[in-house]
Order: structure tokens, then C-alpha cells, then sequence
């Protein structure tokens, strides 16, 4: 795993990523709170989300290839506050295709765009 420490807030951290998500032309498919869901079960949890994006077609390629990796579609990354400071998380998907006997541009140019994503 890839981790980055940002050197913004939480909530502008989050904020700027998603915008850059959407400016490459990226949709954004959900974001999980889980810090709000720790809440409502009574726990305490820093600032911690997964956004959930991608390119539905980029996808679909690489299903076509090896439909097994539709396990770990659609990308993420994870953004969490820890002792103050903010960091940013994700697998590299040349690394997650590996898993699955995929090597190929597509790969390259995600793990690419996921370092441009996440460097501030």
C-alpha cells in the first residue's frame, strides 16, 4: 500500500482530491465515512474515508481481460487523520493486477494517474 502524508486539513485534503478526481474525467461512485459510522456505534475514529471512483469503461477492459478482478473495481483511495496530520492511502493497481496475472498500458497509466491523484 501507498501512503502519503498530505499537507492539508482533513476536510481540504478531501475536498481537493475529489475535485482532481472529477477533473480527470473520473466518477465518483461513493464515499465511506467510516468515522461516522464508528460513531453511530458508540466509538471514536478520526477523520477516516474511502472514496470509491474510476472510469466504468477503463473497467470493463480490464474485465474483459480477467473478469476475477471486478473484485477490486472500482478504485480507492483512503484518506484519514492520524495524531493531527493527514494521509492518503491506496493499492497500486499494477500491484492489484499482478494478483490476478494482468500486466499491461492500462495498469501504467492507472498507477500514473493515482500518484498524480494523491500528491500535493
Amino acid at each position: 500500500m501507498i501512503i502519503k502524508e498530505c499537507p492539508k486539513s482533513f476536510d481540504s485534503c478531501q475536498s481537493e482530491l475529489e475535485q482532481r478526481i472529477k477533473n480527470a474525467g473520473l466518477f465518483i461512485f461513493t464515499i465511506i465515512d467510516h468515522s461516522k459510522a464508528a460513531e453511530e456505534s458508540s466509538l471514536h475514529l478520526d477523520p477516516t474515508k474511502v472514496i470509491v471512483f474510476g472510469n466504468p469503461k477503463v473497467g470493463t477492459l480490464l474485465m474483459l481481460e480477467k473478469r476475477e478482478i471486478a473484485y477490486e473495481l472500482p478504485l480507492r483511495i483512503l484518506i484519514y487523520s492520524l495524531q493531527g496530520k493527514t494521509y492518503l492511502a491506496y493499492k497500486k493497481p499494477s500491484d492489484v493486477g499482478k494478483e490476478y496475472g494482468l500486466s499491461n498500458d492500462i495498469l501504467r497509466k492507472m498507477d500514473e494517474l493515482m500518484e498524480k491523484l494523491i500528491t500535493f
